[in-house]
């Protein structure tokens, strides 16, 4: 069957802004579900130009933002229908709950760029380097400016990014924007592994207490190590991929591959969601927190794998005093999550 022409010229503009490394993955990719016979035409095309001489690489590629999964299905549909909410994160008194002594003293001057602690109702993730403004490009944030901690944690819980200035060996990336739009491990995993070829060590954590969707995942020089992600709402495992690390092995983690029932954590006691109706069922017998056998993983669980694996971003203010800026900006899958939700 003959390709369609007119339709490869006009991919063809659309690619010009993309890397020949991206090109290539194209080409190599052999994935119909997402890449036409006209786009990989179209991707072989530009690199012959670029070889030849009769095109340039951009200054700065493009960014794809991940596509939706082809058919929907309980895992993505979760997702959707439960993280529907994030956006209304952004009222005041949400953004509270990220820490509220932090929060309330965000209007002194003394303490306007110094480190602010975030975590719950969030995704972030962890990246082994010190350069900010790399984490920014390898982002592919648009409109990038300078902020202070508190305007960029703020910002970060109305579906902007937050790229901190260094902590220790590390630089963290926070927003809501870094939740999963469709299905988690498609996104986590094809972020993180790229992510690592270029810092070495990748990590990804999210946590909504809401719906209770609990993530994390870590990749090193390109490749997962693990995934894993629970949404307690529909009592899904969404993601379990990798063996457990040392670190997951030291707490404890042994969660079942499909729990029935969600066993009661303190997270539960402090929902209000669950405080007229109590809590949900023990999986069983002697199951009364994370780690056990048939127990499920809650917000605390998150934090302190972070805290092992490189920084528990709950206690910044503690660890860190110097006040630095941070980078802020936007991601272009975030437009497009909103578009849809219009």
């Amino acid at each position: 069957m003959s390709h369609n022409r007119d339709l490869i010229d006009t991919i063809k503009l659309n690619f010009a802004r993309k890397s020949s490394a991206q090109l290539q993955e194209i080409v190599q990719a052999e994935d119909p579900a997402r890449w036409s016979p006209e786009a990989v035409a179209a991707a072989g095309e530009i690199l012959q130009d670029r070889a030849a001489g009769l095109a340039q690489e951009p200054e700065v590629a493009e960014e794809e933002p991940p596509p939706p999964p082809e058919t929907p299905d309980p895992y993505s549909l979760a997702l959707i229908v439960g993280l529907g909410t994030i956006s209304a994160i952004a009222n005041a008194a949400t953004r509270a709950l990220v820490n509220p002594e932090s929060y309330l003293r965000q209007g002194d001057p003394s303490h306007a760029d110094q480190p602010v602690p975030f975590g719950p109702k969030v995704a972030w993730l962890a990246l082994d380097t010190r350069e900010t403004d790399a984490v920014a490009s390898a982002l592919g944030l648009r409109g990038v400016r300078t902020a202070t901690w508190a305007e960029g944690i703020e910002a970060a819980h109305q579906l902007s990014v937050f790229v901190t200035p260094p902590l220790s060996d590390w630089t963290l990336a926070v927003g809501t924007a870094l939740f999963p739009p469709d299905r988690a491990e498609a996104f986590v995993k094809r972020l993180l592994e790229r992510l690592s070829r270029q810092f070495g060590d990748a990590q990804y954590f999210g946590t909504h207490r809401d719906v209770e969707l609990h993530l994390w995942a870590r990749a090193r020089q390109g490749l997962l190590v693990r995934g894993y992600g629970w949404l307690g709402e529909k009592r899904l495992t969404l993601w379990d991929e990798g063996r457990l690390t040392k670190e997951e092995r030291d707490l404890g983690f042994r969660f079942s591959a499909r729990p029935t029932d969600a066993a009661r954590t303190g997270l539960y006691a402090k929902d209000e969601r669950f405080a007229k109706d109590g809590p949900p069922p023990l999986a069983g017998p002697g199951d009364s927190g994370a780690g056990e056998e048939g127990t499920v993983p809650d917000e605390g669980c998150v934090m302190q794998l972070a805290s092992l694996w490189s920084i528990d971003p709950t206690i910044l203010d503690e660890a860190f005093k110097e006040p630095v800026m941070g980078l802020l900006g936007s991601v272009g899958w975030a437009d497009n999550r909103m578009t849809r939700r219009n």
